[in-house]
């Protein structure tokens, strides 16, 4: 076969970086598990050459739980792993890997259950129905410990953002994290250290949501894979420890207009229970007690306990996100019910908390309109899910089942482990 657009990109970064001997193809599942199949860098040509695809057994999107047991194999059918070659990308935390990212095809029939390629519809259909865009900049939190054993995380200065809590060998993992993400051309805007002992921010500027999502996998796998090198272990679990704060990945979306960003708002905060259940989706992601401000849904300007946090017209924050969550799913469900609102024009009915929390007496609580109750853990949110026609408008009625019955038979089995058990799984992987 001729020449392509993918094997122009493979060359080029193959003769730029003559030391890739090894492509990691990749893909993320519905456990939010990065996971991947390598080739040789000779193997990779050919299938960029050739426009090959990897078999892999199907469903593969929803094959194993989080604890790694089998979930769901349809015997004879094979999906395919379609790579994405403008993903292509040096992995600057692992000598001669680069990686890239996939598309996949569910046994033949198509892209529909597959959740990069619903991002990336959300993304095309805004931009061409409603001449929007969005950009979308990210928060990863993670604590350093010594291993993925560990109890308690490593000892800095409890002192936010301050040098005295720098000066220990861990910066040096924060440096070279920050230098594989320039490498890969990720702009990071700060980083630092956060409130308490062992927990440090790497933040982003703004991107397209699909260049976001990602940037979050290369960004999660460069953090983790550079603490081993440093003799440590990075852990983004949602609450690794009992005494101390929890992990969050908070996700700042802007809009290319104000016209109407009332009404996104208002299809957001509508849907929050029900996001949740795919933007902390762990068992234990509802232990970050304060991803929204306690029992109900809620948003304000500066009030950092809320699940949204407005910066400033059509710019918000969204708090109630965890590093455990697929990113291509998430965004594609805050955006996509968002936008529904905004063609709707609907109206924002819930006024801001202005600094107070939302532990409210009742007449005060309805007079701000807050009225829906945030999700207490898993079960309340996938109960959330199954009643939310926005989301399952966004998702797609087959992806939204398949995504529910996933999450029910995951919270089923997770819930019979003692949370130590459950820590020690999640840990190992995020």
């Amino acid at each position: 076969m001729g020449d392509n657009s993918g094997l122009r990109i493979l060359r080029t970064l193959l003769d730029d970086n003559p030391s890739v001997e090894f492509v990691r193809i990749q893909w993320v599942d519905f456990t939010a598990t990065v996971r991947t199949r390598l080739v040789t860098a000779r193997h990779a040509l050919r299938m960029a050459a050739q426009n090959l695809s990897i078999s892999v057994a199907s469903p593969i999107i929803n094959a194993f739980l989080l604890d790694s047991s089998l979930n769901d194999i349809t015997p004879g059918e094979k999906d395919s792993l379609i790579p994405d070659w403008s993903t292509l990308v040096v992995c600057h935390y692992q000598a001669g890997h680069a990686s890239v990212m996939c598309f996949i095809d569910e046994a033949g029939r198509g892209f529909d259950l597959c959740p990069r390629s619903l991002l990336k519809k959300v993304e095309r259909e805004v931009e061409e129905q409603h001449g929007t865009t969005f950009l979308v900049g990210v928060e990863v939190e993670f604590y350093l410990t010594a291993s993925a054993e560990s109890t308690v995380p490593v000892k800095t200065v409890a002192s936010y953002s301050s040098t005295a809590s720098l000066r220990t060998p861990y910066l040096a993992v924060l440096e070279d994290a920050v230098r594989a993400l320039e490498g890969a051309k990720i702009p990071v805007w700060t980083f630092h250290s956060e409130l308490v002992p062992g927990l440090f921010e790497i933040s982003t500027a703004p991107m397209s949501p699909l260049k976001v999502a990602d940037a979050i996998v290369y960004i999660q796998e460069a953090i983790k894979a550079i603490a081993i090198k440093h003799g440590l272990h990075a852990t983004m679990h949602p609450k690794p420890f009992d005494k101390t704060h929890g992990v969050g990945q908070h996700l700042h979306i802007s809009l290319s207009s104000d016209a109407k960003a009332d009404s996104f708002l208002a299809g957001v905060l509508n849907s929050v229970p029900a996001i949740s259940a795919i933007s902390m989706p762990n068992f234990d992601s509802y232990l970050r007690g304060d991803f929204v401000g306690g029992e109900w849904v809620s948003w304000d300007t500066e009030n950092r306990m809320c699940g949204i946090r407005k910066i400033r017209d059509a710019h918000w924050e969204f708090r109630f996100v965890d590093s455990t969550a697929n990113n291509y799913l998430t965004l594609a469900a805050i955006l996509g019910v968002g936008i529904a609102a905004l063609e709707k024009s609907q109206e924002l009915k819930m006024k801001p908390l202005l600094g107070r929390t939302a532990e409210l007496d009742e007449r005060s609580r309805r007079e701000l309109g807050i009225e829906k109750r945030a999700p207490r853990d898993l079960k309340d949110s996938i109960a959330a899910l199954k009643e939310d026609k926005a989301v399952m408008s966004v998702l797609g009625k087959p992806l939204w089942e398949r995504f529910i019955k996933y999450k029910e038979a995951e919270e089923k089995k997770l819930g019979e482990l003692t949370l130590q058990e459950r820590r020690a799984i999640t840990m190992a992987i995020f």
